[in-house]
């Protein structure tokens, strides 16, 4: 295999990199550009959000809008019937459609890359575009779909999750995941495989020693969560926030406000939010670091998820001390009490952002000691390396 060109497949607009999935991707593009070329193909509803700001960057940018008038009603409707099938899955029928594969074959044979990483499990109905070329395929795997037990999952819908996750594991070259964790949660279900490497989630130090515009007001009892809503563990977190941590606060700290910044709030929690007046729901913001750098702790009440929370990362960036509940802070090589604070329950985690709004010693000592973990291990400085070494292999005969 000669040069590294990496071709980039997602189904989310890989600018700007807000959110979970979008960070991830972002690390993902720009730290492969330090092995070669790289190319991103993009599969989503809605125009191409991204070329505009990616192609000074240096990055080719390929995209199909799956809301395109030129996709015929026939496919429509045998992807809406693709439960029929014993590999059907909605979602991923839905982001399938000829033309855009037909885009991808393209792409492939213009651009010649050495490399393709599909973001996430649901672009696998394109893997066998992708397969009949001769370059490694990655899966990207941010979480580990098939361990979503505590989803609500209909049991009929888990194992067909299973069963394609594991036969798009055993078709890649590689699967990148974000933890120890989940490397083990992958060979647990599936089997030991040597080809699984751990790639950590990270962000640009950076881009997070600047405060960014427009100022927001400063105080000493301001609470912060980040997430795209429309996922439902965040929107479950937003609302433990709102009804059972937020009041006990708001009544014993008459000043203090807190922030739910994100895309897609839901109906239920802008109900909920009218109950109290320093709640705010911002929906999308274009930056997210006047909130970080205005925020005195951030609290990561989330009972669900996978993988490893970017939102925790951008905090540590940030200097801006995190409570979280033991899934929040899930999979990241942190310590109670040093680098975060970790608590079970709504009147945990009341008690624990209590305790770091009346020591701010504490609370800049936590935060301090969470940067220099960051910096050490979820920077993109420290994930380089991983990725290097990742791409390295896959070019050994």
């Amino acid at each position: 295999m000669g040069p590294c060109r990496s071709l980039v497949i997602v189904q989310v607009p890989p600018y700007p990199p807000t959110g979970g999935v979008a960070l991830r991707n972002w690390q993902t593009l720009n730290l492969l550009k330090r092995q070669g070329e790289v190319a991103i193909f993009s599969i989503y509803k809605g125009p191409d959000l991204a070329s505009q700001e990616l192609g000074p960057q240096g990055f080719g940018l390929a995209h199909y809008d799956i809301a395109s008038p030129d996709r015929p009603w026939t496919e429509k409707v045998k992807n809406r019937l693709g439960f029929l099938r014993p590999d059907g899955y909605t979602y991923a029928d839905w982001l399938y459609t000829a033309n855009a594969a037909k885009a991808l074959r393209q792409l492939i044979k213009t651009f010649q890359p050495t490399v393709v990483v599909f973001e996430e499990l649901w672009l696998y109905p394109y893997l066998q575009v992708v397969k009949n070329h001769t370059c490694a395929v990655v899966l990207d795997n941010h979480n580990i779909e098939g361990n979503k037990e505590d989803y609500r999952l209909q049991r009929q819908t888990l194992r067909l999750i299973r069963h394609i996750e594991k036969n798009f594991v055993k078709q890649a070259d590689q699967t990148w995941v974000c933890s120890a964790l989940d490397a083990a949660q992958i060979h647990q279900l599936y089997g030991p495989n040597h080809r699984v490497k751990v790639i950590p989630n990270g962000v640009q130090a950076n881009f997070y020693q600047t405060a960014g515009q427009p100022n927001l007001p400063q105080g000493p009892h301001q609470l912060l969560f980040l997430g795209k809503f429309s996922y439902q563990p965040n929107e479950e977190a937003a609302l433990i926030l709102i009804n059972e941590i937020y009041p006990t606060l708001k009544q014993r700290y008459p000043d203090s406000q807190l922030w739910l910044v994100g895309r897609d709030p839901t109906v239920a929690m802008g109900t909920a939010a009218m109950v109290h007046s320093d709640i705010n729901n911002t929906g999308l913001v274009p930056d997210v670091r006047p909130n970080l750098n205005s925020a005195s702790v951030m609290a990561v009440p989330l009972c669900q998820g996978g993988g490893t929370r970017l939102k925790i990362l951008e905090a540590f960036a940030s200097y801006c001390p995190v409570v979280s509940t033991p899934k929040g802070a899930e999979g990241l090589k942190t310590e109670d009490n040093h680098h975060l604070c970790v608590a079970e329950t709504a009147e945990q985690i009341i008690e624990k952002i209590e305790v770091l709004w009346q020591n701010q010693t504490l609370a800049k000592q936590i935060a301090e000691n969470a940067y220099d973990l960051f910096i050490k291990t979820y920077s993109w400085a420290a994930v380089e390396q991983s990725i290097s070494t990742a791409v390295a292999e896959l070019a050994k005969p």
